[in-house]
């Protein structure tokens, strides 16, 4: 993911940009597959099993050794990771709310699930992502909770002063660029909000 000069070379999903100001862009995104696990935190979307999950997925697409998939086909590593409260709220188990983190496949390998090979671990789905429409505000930094809630925040209130509806029920979802060892002013985040009427 991203080098550690902040560049971003990995494969990005496929997206139009419909609208730019200078404090967020909206983007239509193509339908896209993406590989999906979760975990549970009582701190928000940033801590927790955070890296458990991330390891879980750089397993299935063969990161650091073979990939723990049917076959054992290598996949090639994409931008953003992008981590999401998960439908339904809370983790029910004590430990905190739910969390979803997921790797974008390939869409020059990957244009439906049936496509991508099966995951070996029950812990990791292959999930189709339907086409979408999404606000999403830039910046740099270490992403913590307090980050993408104050971004959240900056771009709802930016959305609602330009007219910008978000859709029913749309939770941020948090995207990080670059691996965790690229210096916090060089990284680019995201967070991310679907809309309904632009």
């Amino acid at each position: 993911m991203g080098s550690v000069l902040g560049k971003i070379t990995e494969e990005l999903p496929r997206h139009q940009v419909l609208k730019k100001t200078a404090a967020y862009e909206i983007r239509k995104y193509a339908p896209c597959v993406v590989a999906e696990t979760s975990y549970s935190s009582a701190k928000g979307m940033m801590e927790g099993d955070q890296g458990g999950s991330f390891m879980r997925l750089a397993k299935f697409i063969g990161v650091f050794r073979k990939a723990e998939n049917e076959g054992q086909a290598a996949i090639a590593m994409t931008a953003p990771v992008l981590m999401s409260r998960a439908r339904g709220g809370g983790g029910g188990s004590g430990e905190g709310d739910a969390y979803k983190m997921a790797f974008f496949l390939p869409a020059s390998r990957f244009t439906k699930s049936a496509d991508a090979p099966k995951p070996t671990s029950p812990d990791v789905t292959i999930v189709d992502i339907p086409e979408r429409t999404v606000a999403t505000i830039t910046f740099s930094g270490t992403m913590r909770a307090a980050l993408i809630a104050d971004k959240e925040k900056e771009l709802r209130e930016a959305l609602e002063r330009d007219g910008v509806k978000p859709a029913a029920g749309a939770r941020a979802m948090a995207a990080g660029y670059n691996p965790p060892w690229t210096p916090s002013f060089l990284k680019t985040n995201e967070v991310m909000l679907e809309v309904a009427r632009w």
